[in-house]
Parts: C-alpha cells; sequence; structure tokens
C-alpha cells in the first residue's frame, strides 16, 4: 500500500483534509487524549508494537473538503416503475446539485439488505450512484460512484464516517464518508451519508496497481470461488481459487504456509482488530457480511476492506479478543504464535490509533461542523445533530474505556503476579440456562451475576479469554442457597472452572452445595496450546448462586 501526501491547498480549505493530516503528525496535541493510565509501551512485561503501515493522505477533492451538498435526484416514471419492479436494476437519472453541477445520463439503484433497504415509494430509500456508467470520465465532485445512505439503523449519522477515520489511520481500507441533503423528484428526503464507492479510484489510495479483483463478500457469503466480482475478469479466478485452497488445506502447517503466501496476514490482524474494537459483529470475521476483498496484483496478496459499519460501538464490554468463528480466522488462530501475532496487531492499533486520539471529541466536533452547514437549509435538522453527536460520543467513549481496561488487563497478565479484573462491568459475560434462569442482579450493594436451576438443571456465565502460554488463577467471591446436586457427573452443584485447556484444577474443587455466604473460591489452570473460557456453573435439582462481579479475577502465577 502507498500513501498520497496531501497537498497545501488541501490543507488550507478543507477541515477534513485537515484532521486527516493532523491525525498523521505528531503535532496532533490540540487532539490528544489526556495522559494514557499505566501500563504503557516500553514498561515491564508490555510488548513492544510494530509500526502501522502510514495512513492514506485525504486526496485534494471537493467532495469530502467538508461541504453538504444539496442534491436532487430526478428519477422519471419509467425509472421509478422499474425500481419498484427490480431495485437492483440500474435506472438512468439526472443528479442535480443546488448552485452546482448537473449530471444527466447517470444511473441508480436501490441499496441496503435487511434493517435498511426501503422501497422507492417508501420514506428514505438507500442508493447506490455511478456517474461515469453511460457517459465515460462524468464525475460528480470528483468521484464517480458513490452511495447515499439512509442511516435506518444509525440514529447519530456518524458511525460509518468515524469508524471509517479510525479504520484509515490503522492503515485499513476503509470509504471516506460525508453527508448531503437529498431531494427524490419533488419529495425531500434529508440528510444521507454520502459514502464513497468501491473502484479504481477508491483503491488507488490504499495501493500501487489497482488492476487486480475486487469482490464483494455479498450477503452472509463466506470466502468461496463464486464471489461476486466489482472490479476485475470473473473468469480469471486463480488466486482466488489459491485463497479458497489456503483455506481448506487439512494439514495445519501447510495452511499456515499458504495462508502466508496469499493473504497479508498481519493487515487481515488489524482489520480483525478494528472488527473487535468497533463491535462490528456484521462485517467478515463475525457474520460474513459487509465487507469486500482485494487481490493486489503488487504483493499478490488479499486484503480486507472495511464496510458498512452503520451498527458499530453497540455493546461496550465486547471482548477486544473476542474469538471469530470464521474461514479466515479459523485458519490462522487454532496456531498460538497466530494468536500472539494477532494480539500484537491489536496492540499496535490501540497504543498508535485509539489511546492518541479523542474520538469522543472527534464526534462533537463532525456533528458541530453539520449543524453549522445546514443551518441554511434545513434548521431543524440542524438542531438534531447536537443531540446525533452527543449520542456518538457517549458510545465512542463507552466503548473506548472498556477497550483501555481490557487492553491494560491484557497487559498485566503479561507478566508474573498480574492480575486482571474480569468483572461484568468491562466484559461481556454470555450466559445460557436449561429453562433456567440467569441475569444481572444487585445483591446486598454487590452487583452480581445470577444463576438458578431450571427444570432442565443448568445454567451458567462465560467468558472466553485469549491468554498467553502460562499459569494463571481464576477466583471469584460466590453465594448459594439450596444447591442440590443431581444425579450425573456434571450435575454436582455450583462450580467455578475453567474449559477448553488442558491442566485445570477443576476437579480438585469440591462442588458448591447447600447454602453459603459470601466465600472466596480459586481454580488454578494452564495456558499452553489453546484459549480458556471461564464458567460459573449451576448444576443440579435445585439451587441459586451469586458472583460478586468486582471480585472475578483472573492472576498469572510465577
Amino acid at each position: 500500500m502507498v500513501p498520497l501526501t496531501p497537498s497545501p491547498a488541501a490543507l488550507s480549505r478543507s477541515s477534513n483534509a485537515w484532521w486527516a493530516w493532523l491525525c498523521l503528525t505528531a503535532a496532533a496535541s490540540a487532539q490528544t487524549a489526556p495522559a494514557p493510565a499505566t501500563p504503557v509501551i516500553g514498561a515491564p512485561d508490555v510488548p513492544a508494537v510494530p509500526v502501522l503501515p502510514k495512513a492514506p493522505d485525504l486526496p485534494d477533492d471537493a467532495l469530502f473538503a467538508g461541504v453538504v451538498p444539496r442534491l436532487t435526484l430526478i428519477i422519471p416514471p419509467e425509472g421509478m416503475t422499474a425500481l419498484a419492479k427490480d431495485p437492483r436494476t440500474l435506472v438512468k437519472f439526472t443528479l442535480k446539485e443546488t448552485n452546482g453541477q448537473h449530471l444527466d445520463s447517470c444511473l441508480i439503484k436501490l441499496k441496503g439488505s435487511a434493517g435498511s433497504f426501503r422501497q422507492i415509494n417508501e420514506d428514505r430509500p438507500g442508493f447506490s450512484i455511478r456517474t461515469d456508467k453511460v457517459k465515460k470520465d462524468q464525475e460528480f465532485r470528483g468521484t464517480s460512484k458513490f452511495q447515499l445512505n439512509n442511516c435506518a439503523q444509525d440514529g447519530t449519522m456518524l458511525h460509518e464516517q468515524l469508524a471509517g477515520e479510525m479504520a484509515r489511520r490503522a492503515g485499513i481500507p476503509a470509504s471516506r464518508c460525508t453527508h448531503a441533503y437529498v431531494t427524490l423528484n419533488n419529495k425531500v428526503l434529508g440528510t444521507y451519508v454520502l459514502k464513497e464507492g468501491f473502484n479504481g479510484e477508491f483503491l488507488h489510495y490504499f495501493f500501487k496497481n489497482t488492476s487486480g479483483h475486487l469482490y464483494d463478500g455479498g450477503f452472509l457469503n463466506e470466502i468461496n470461488p463464486n464471489l461476486e466480482v466489482d472490479k476485475g475478469d470473473p473468469a480469471e479466478k486463480s488466486r482466488l481459487l489459491e485463497f479458497c485452497g489456503a483455506l481448506g488445506e487439512p494439514d495445519p502447517a501447510k495452511r499456515l504456509q499458504r495462508m502466508d503466501k496469499i493473504l497479508d496476514i498481519d493487515a487481515y490482524f488489524r482489520y480483525l482488530a478494528l472488527e473487535q474494537v468497533l463491535c462490528h459483529w456484521d462485517g467478515y470475521s463475525f457474520n460474513q457480511n459487509n465487507y469486500r476483498t482485494y487481490e493486489d496484483p503488487g504483493s499478490g496478496k488479499f486484503y480486507f476492506l472495511l464496510h458498512g459499519m452503520d451498527q458499530v460501538y453497540g455493546d461496550a464490554r465486547w471482548y477486544i479478543f473476542r474469538q471469530p468463528a470464521k474461514a479466515v480466522p479459523n485458519a490462522l488462530l487454532f496456531d498460538k504464535t497466530m494468536r500472539e501475532r494477532a494480539r500484537t496487531q491489536f496492540f499496535a492499533v490501540y497504543e498508535k490509533v485509539l489511546r492518541p486520539i479523542d474520538w469522543p471529541r472527534r464526534a462533537l466536533e463532525v456533528a458541530g461542523d453539520l449543524k453549522v452547514k445546514l443551518k441554511p437549509i434545513d434548521p431543524e435538522e440542524s438542531k438534531r445533530f447536537e443531540q446525533r453527536g452527543k449520542d456518538a460520543a457517549r458510545e465512542i467513549k463507552s466503548r473506548l474505556d472498556c477497550v483501555k481496561a481490557q487492553v491494560e488487563d491484557a497487559y498485566r497478565l503479561r507478566g508474573a503476579g498480574g492480575k486482571a479484573i474480569l468483572g461484568a462491568a468491562n466484559y461481556a459475560w454470555t450466559w445460557s440456562t436449561d429453562k433456567g434462569d440467569a441475569k444481572e442482579v444487585n445483591l446486598g450493594g454487590k452487583d452480581s451475576l445470577y444463576l438458578k436451576i431450571g427444570v432442565e438443571k443448568g445454567a451458567d456465565w462465560r467468558l472466553p479469554l485469549s491468554l498467553s502460554p502460562g499459569r494463571y488463577r481464576l477466583e471469584a467471591k460466590l453465594q448459594w442457597k439450596g444447591v442440590k446436586a443431581g444425579a450425573g457427573d456434571n450435575a454436582k452443584g455450583g462450580r467455578l472452572r475453567v474449559s477448553g485447556v488442558g491442566g485445570s484444577d477443576n476437579a480438585k474443587n469440591p462442588p458448591l452445595l447447600g447454602d453459603s455466604p459470601w466465600k472466596s473460591v480459586s481454580v488454578d489452570f494452564t495456558v499452553t496450546d489453546t484459549d480458556p473460557t471461564l464458567v460459573i456453573e449451576l448444576r443440579g435439582e435445585a439451587g441459586e448462586l451469586w458472583a460478586d462481579r468486582s471480585s472475578l479475577t483472573v492472576t498469572r502465577l510465577p
């Protein structure tokens, strides 16, 4: 990937370009967060992080220079009828900008999937637009392909823009965004997010050679030989077939070798890090949706592009090393060396992208700018961005506060005697029950994870962790009441245990039966080749159990 250099004109007139340049220099003091808490890079047991690839600077074009264009989409009656019958068909329309360009013979279709799609005759449909398909080289403010997103699943209208800025600063390809005020024929639709499309123009900001294949993952599609081709020769599949073959290689050692030849592994781990930070459950690694992958002829390797980030920041306590379950991470993360490599790339993204920048302030900045620019267009819409900015800033702060806590826990656990507090405040423990009960409650002033045995005799709370090899202790204060054992080996009462690893001392602890006030319970375990899952479990005929979530700790033993 190759960076571009911003022109002095771009820096002088464009607030977005200025911000990008500011983020990419050491002179970001005005946007720097408060002094970082220890531990920090360079301290004992805290890993050194690799240098990230330099992010591309914003090019000097008008569309993403901070304006809010007023767009009128003029779709003739026959086009409206065609879109009503087939929303994905491209129809001709005219694009007019108030006091700006007038482009005819453009093409438009509807966009969106479950949750965001709207028909052409409904309120606020989303649009994909091409200006150069009929008239070659026809562009709107420097671009020929873009989307108008209706933000049906993002009330802030800021998620995609801010997530994209984070991604690009980490060297991960992601579209630029701005906002536009849209009218369809004679109907005012209001503010949309205008997002850069995926084409050669987009790719050249990130890659020297843009002649490779660009694939669209589509809706819930894994990497496969029949991926939709956005760019390139659909008949030429040799590199895609090699990617698929590497994913399916049965020999683990050969699989890693083949993956290294076809995929930029560190770039994928940075992409995964952004998905984890953003809680981007609807991307590739967790849902096989909303992604593109580019086959770069220069390196001969594939790269993932972040996309569809309208529902990000949703679960503040999402674990930063949450285990994905798709083909690419499965082909890599079974190996402890690869897991450590992924963690190292995550720490690089955290140290170079998340920790130095006040991202909540950036959300307020973008919203404040939109409030000013929309006021002469739509005063009521202008006012809404004050609250939208506050909402986005709150969501981002909540998420990044948890990321910071989890990263610092991870740093501590890399050294003997390091302790992490894994209570529900900063970690998303998940529950399962056999028609019993599991919920978060307050008992005597203690925020607790609660379990109650149901008719099928079991319930538990779980937290998968990603830990470096070593010896650890899981500890918690538990209270239980009326616990009666069942007949089976796994129905002996309450337990604090660790699954997924060998060398655990689960069997050394007697089951928790009867009644007990708050009591410290612990179990030691060893991490070697696989990652552990922490379990608070209650199985038997009857009973209740509480775990003081502030007492849930993991300590690395000497």
